[in-house]
């Protein structure tokens, strides 16, 4: 732990990005991975944390197990949408049955190098930052690798500052929309998926070239709804929960705009401050409104 570049007790920085000290990753093992040997049939889902992942791998996996209902699994979406960069003794990466699907929050320039070279298909799932920073906050009281904030104030300006569970939320989706045309990403935002799931599971479907039928497209999104998860032990984490490594409830709400609780008029306005200057000439659009 001595040579890590330490951001705080929980939270070591390397390559501009933060990583857990308690995981088992150290600095080399993550540069290991730029050599994991892809395959052209890998699916990757691309995050920045708490943005709408474990809703995405569940969609994706009943998107694939439709598709290829030979490698279906009654097991965990964790087992069966492993992380890249977490070491996991009872889910080696390497002998996973294709088609693969991995999850990652990590930074473009550490992908593996075959993320590119073989144009695999990968899915970015982005989300209004200011939900994204109270998930997290929430997150961080329950997951025991990471610290629990002393105040909202003080996690609020460490979110702004980068100094949270992988850095910068700013700077990980403007990397990312930056080559997702060299790395073959189709970007998924949240919001969109709470207005129309079904049309951005059809979205998904024409991306992954998964040609579906419509009663089939309906089950994928009756199993992907979060009343449905929320219940479903492949789903909804609660093994995290079981094994003591999470602390409190694994579906918090799954809704857009949670962020009006939470944030006072100034924090705010320091935010769309922040917003404005870091995703200048953004092209996407800086909207999540949706009625709800």
């Amino acid at each position: 732990m001595d040579s890590l570049d330490l951001v705080s007790p929980y939270l070591f920085k390397h390559k501009g990005s933060n990583f857990l000290v308690k995981d088992k990753m150290q600095p080399e093992d993550l540069d290991a991975l730029q050599y994991f040997e892809i395959r052209s049939t890998d699916v990757f889902l691309i995050s920045y944390p708490k943005s709408g992942t474990a809703w995405m791998q569940q969609i994706l996996v009943q998107i694939m197990d439709a598709a290829h209902p030979e490698q279906a699994e009654d097991v965990s979406n964790r087992l069966r949408v492993p992380w890249l960069e977490e070491r996991s003794a009872d889910n080696p990466l390497r002998e996973r049955p294709d088609p693969r699907i991995f999850g990652t929050h990590l930074p473009p320039d550490m992908l593996p190098l075959g993320v590119k070279a073989k144009q695999i298909k990968a899915v970015y799932v982005w989300r209004n930052p200011k939900d994204v920073l109270v998930s997290l906050y929430h997150f961080a009281h329950s997951w025991v690798l990471l610290e629990t904030p002393t105040s909202f104030e003080d996690f609020f300006q460490q979110f702004l500052d980068g100094k949270v569970y992988m850095g910068s939320w700013f700077d990980h989706v403007r990397e990312y929309y930056a080559v997702h045309k060299q790395l073959n990403i189709h970007f998924v935002q949240y919001e969109n998926m709470l207005k129309d799931l079904r049309g951005e599971v059809v979205k998904l479907c024409a991306f992954l070239g998964k040609d579906l039928m419509d009663d089939t497209i309906d089950h994928v999104v009756k199993m992907s709804t979060f009343k449905s998860m929320k219940t479903n032990p492949n789903a909804n984490y609660k093994d995290l929960v079981e094994k003591g490594r999470y602390l409190g409830e694994t579906m918090r709400k799954g809704v857009a705009g949670d962020w009006k609780n939470y944030f006072t008029v100034a924090q705010n306005e320091r935010f769309d401050e922040v917003l404005k200057y870091k995703m200048s000439n953004f092209p996407l659009p800086l909207t999540w409104e949706i009625n709800q």
